[in-house]
């Protein structure tokens, strides 16, 4: 085989010089191009909807920071959680690690440690104890038979403890299963694990409750179930708790306490719009069934659902886009965030979590979006709420609930005179003095169940009894 002549061979290697030097130049050039902006360009801040929660903040220097590492520590993590245009990055990371790999045509998949732990037997009795509970419809004063004496200061740690369980609880380290992708359908559902002897736990948690209030107040249980008890793919289900057994296992450590089962009442209606698909929580709508259910039991009236004015709000991508790690389909195909006005009379006013600095507000914050649209109701979570209304019915309600119970207000202001909205993660009054300045007649736990089977919540109900 002819040899190429020599002077081609000396032009080869000059240009294979020069290419490598020109490619090594622009990958520097790119490398601290990109780093210089990164640094010199203005950064992500404030609130991200996709996440629910505020990026980091520069930290403040101080001498005792600096030599514990905490000061550098923190501008390492405001630098790594600002990044610019950070939203549209992750978006285009998970839309390229989609790409790994070869993949199944299956329309299921898994985020987070989403695995099970099976299923446990329920050995039912003949009766559950609600069966054996009379509703109290009388009235009682601010001062009526509370057996128990307990302090309405909180310490320290107690507050403490109360803020860090502030995450939902519903998704329990992003421990998600999605279906239906690549259609109209999908859906992003948190994943359930509830060993019985926690549920059991909860209900004797209830049950002091109940002892401390008497019997001039009705104490009832209502325990939501997550939309993955009713649309979990089939060949998944013996992997993860049966809510309803969980349910009904609450419901048999109960004594004087009523629970309120409303798992069978929204399985009637899954083939409506009961849960959203792209957030953890419920429709109104499943909650408007479930205080139905609720009212039934109390034995207060209820205004059917024609008797509200219907709002809604379009293109509601939730909570769940940035649990599945901005998963593209949830929103290519958003919800719509249906909700309910009452047409009777009422007024609001929020408190602070001590039951102080009573102002006036809304029952609907109609500038709730993004992320956040599910708190058009109430606006949030953190303030305690008293609805007064012209029920007339003589019967005044304590909600404590996380924050699937918003939902479920807008539907009893024609059952109580009185409402009183506390969510157990932030409230720093106890409900023992709260029943004494109320004079409350019925005392709800409206929360997923979820919540009733984390510890860091069943601890931070009955701190607050």
């Amino acid at each position: 085989m002819p040899q190429e002549p020599r002077r081609y061979q000396v032009r080869y290697k000059k240009y294979t010089k020069l290419f490598a030097f020109v490619n090594a130049a622009l990958c520097l050039g790119m490398l601290f191009g990109i780093g210089f902006s990164l640094i010199t360009k203005e950064r992500a801040s404030g609130f991200i909807q996709s996440e629910n929660r505020n990026l980091a903040e520069f930290p403040k220097f101080s001498l005792k920071s600096y030599f514990s590492g905490e000061y550098t520590a923190g501008i390492v993590n405001y630098y790594t959680d600002t990044i610019p245009a950070r939203e549209k990055l992750r978006s285009a990371a998970n839309r390229f690690t989609n790409h790994y790999g070869f993949h199944s045509s299956s329309s299921v998949s898994f985020y987070g440690d989403a695995t099970g732990g099976g299923q446990e037997s329920l050995a039912e009795p003949a009766q559950t104890s609600d069966t054996q509970v009379t509703v109290f419809t009388g009235t009682r004063t601010t001062e009526t038979e509370l057996t128990a004496e307990t302090t309405s200061e909180t310490s320290a740690l107690q507050t403490m403890k109360r803020t860090e369980v502030g995450a939902e609880g519903e998704v329990i380290g992003g421990s998600v299963i999605v279906s239906g992708k690549g259609t109209p359908d999908v859906r992003a559902m948190s994943v359930f694990n509830g060993p019985f002897e926690r549920g059991r736990r909860y209900a004797e948690v209830l049950n002091s409750y109940k002892e401390m209030a008497g019997s001039t107040v009705n104490v009832y249980n209502l325990s939501a179930p997550l939309a993955s008890g009713y649309y979990m793919p089939d060949n998944l289900r013996s992997q993860f708790s049966d809510q309803h057994d969980c349910i009904k296992n609450i419901g048999l450590g109960l004594s004087g306490v009523f629970n309120v089962d409303v798992y069978d009442i929204l399985a009637a209606h899954t083939d409506e719009y009961i849960y959203f698909r792209t957030d953890h929580h419920w429709q109104p709508l499943g909650a408007y069934y479930a205080a139905e259910e609720f009212a039934r039991v109390a034995q207060v009236p209820f205004a059917p659902l024609s008797d509200y004015e219907h709002c809604q709000k379009d293109n509601f991508v939730g909570t769940m886009y940035g649990y599945t790690n901005y998963l593209e389909d949830l929103q290519k195909y958003p919800d719509t965030f249906y909700y309910y006005k009452p047409s009777n009379s009422y007024t609001v006013q929020y408190y602070d979590e001590t039951f102080a600095n009573p102002k006036p507000g809304e029952l609907f914050y109609e500038f709730a979006h993004g992320v956040n649209t599910y708190s058009t109701i109430l606006g949030g979570d953190t303030n305690i709420a008293e609805l007064t209304t012209d029920a007339h019915t003589g019967r005044t309600l304590i909600l404590i609930k996380n924050s699937y119970g918003n939902a479920l207000v807008p539907f009893l202001t024609s059952s109580f005179d009185r409402i009183y909205v506390v969510d157990f993660r932030y409230v720093q009054i106890s409900i023992h003095d709260l029943l004494k300045r109320t004079g409350a007649t019925d005392l709800l736990f409206g929360m997923a169940i979820s919540s009733c089977y984390t510890n860091a919540h069943i601890d931070a109900i009955a701190e607050i009894r």
